[in-house]
């Protein structure tokens, strides 16, 4: 009995070894992990974050801004939110392009989509460019080959501003280009529009494109329920047209978007990957009445609340997101209120996650408070209004922008 002591001492400090080598395992993976989720998860931890050094380095243009606004302006330089979900290894659609490379990297991404993809929108065999320009490229002709992608032909938009207006919505198109889409070095400006049965009304289109030439119309209907249909074209036209766009802004014709201060942040951010950065709306169930203009029957879409989404009229998107969300909404059926399944159904399958606007959004009585001249347009950092707006408010905050912008460079 007395000489198995000795073997049982030696397993006893065997087993106190392989033990202790498990725990600093463990504790090199929580350390790792906890890093991780303090840049990217949006929940992490902020503390130690000075905000207000943050924007003044970055961005010397702008005001202090509160703290909440400084976490999300962290979130965009450093890469917080929209990261992936979940096990790589377990996601179909995610391909070891995306895990290990930016959009930028691959000369021509297009290369990776069917032969037939240029005329085909979701489940439209037919489309086409009925307006179309190469307003990304150097040359000024219409260019649909996969060669004219080449990097050394291209210019690159620092935001590639694709704006989804209906056809008769002339007069808020050009408060757009009078105000927050006027000419930027660093942007692009493209209005979306669909077919129309009107000739007359067409020919007006035409006219407005040859004064402008920022228009692009697909040859689907412009209709309510075809939203579907000039989302995925506006991903289209960036993936065809104007790939090397370094942020792409997805916006509505009815909102503000404080392009110097949106500008100015993305400009001296650092380039990031996987952002997909809006207002999200969580849990909202589906409108099952019929008096809703977002009624959706129960075979048009079975679930009770939708997934976490974007509201559509402000997103920005990183290229390797926006190439992701339209390879894969042409593969998948049709549905037709664009934001629940873009940015919703869409984007979980390609394990995309929402960075949340927070102060970033201007809410109403700050947008009220500016317009009143309560507010000084430098005070609050924000880059996003809610919809809805007159086109006499998007006139009066550019003018209050703008004067701020002005104000502040004089004084410094």
């Amino acid at each position: 009995m007395f000489e198995r002591r000795p073997l049982f001492g030696a397993l006893i400090v065997l087993t106190l070894v392989v033990t202790i080598w498990h725990m600093s395992l463990q504790e090199a993976d929580s350390s790792s992990s906890g890093t991780t989720s303090t840049v990217t998860g949006v929940q992490g931890d902020t503390q130690g974050m000075q905000g207000p050094s943050l924007l003044t380095h970055y961005s010397p243009h702008l005001a202090v801004a509160p703290p909440s606004s400084s976490y999300y302006f962290y979130a965009l330089s450093k890469g917080g939110g929209g990261g992936v979900v979940g096990d790589d290894a377990s996601a179909t659609t995610v391909d070891s392009w995306n895990q290990s490379s930016a959009l930028g990297s691959l000369v021509n991404p297009v290369e990776r989509l069917p032969k037939d993809d240029y005329t085909n929108l979701i489940d439209l065999k037919d489309f086409r460019f009925t307006i179309n320009f190469s307003n990304c490229s150097s040359d000024s002709s219409e260019r649909i080959k996969r060669d004219s992608l080449k990097s050394d032909e291209r210019r690159s938009p620092l935001v590639l501003v694709l704006v989804h207006s209906a056809p008769t919505n002339w007069y808020k198109r050009n408060t757009i280009r009078d105000t927050w889409g006027q000419h930027d070095p660093r942007a692009k400006l493209v209005f979306l529009l669909g077919a129309v049965n009107s000739s007359i009304l067409q020919r007006r289109i035409e006219q407005e494109n040859r004064m402008y030439d920022d228009i692009v119309q697909g040859s689907f209907l412009d209709a309510y329920r075809n939203m579907t249909y000039k989302h995925v074209m506006a991903l289209k036209w960036f993936t065809y047209h104007c790939p090397e766009a370094k942020y792409i802004l997805k916006a509505d014709d009815d909102v503000f978007v404080n392009t110097p201060a949106l500008y100015d942040v993305l400009e001296t951010a650092t380039q990031r990957r996987r952002l997909l950065f809006c207002q999200e709306i969580r849990k909202a169930p589906v409108k099952r009445t019929h008096r809703s203009k977002w009624y959706v029957s129960i075979p048009e879409y079975r679930n009770k609340y939708y997934p976490s989404h974007c509201p559509g009229y402000s997103i920005i998107y990183t290229p390797d997101v926006a190439f992701l969300l339209y390879r894969e909404a042409q593969q998948q059926p049709y549905f037709w209120i664009d934001d629940v399944h873009l940015t919703g159904t869409i984007a979980q399958r390609i394990n995309a996650t929402i960075t949340p606007t927070g102060s970033m959004l201007l809410n109403k009585s700050q947008k009220d408070a500016i317009i009143e001249n309560k507010l000084n347009a430098t005070e609050q950092l924000f880059f996003f209004t809610t919809p809805d707006l007159r086109q006499g408010e998007i006139r009066q905050l550019w003018k209050a922008v703008t004067a701020a912008r002005r104000s502040s460079s004089s004084s410094r």
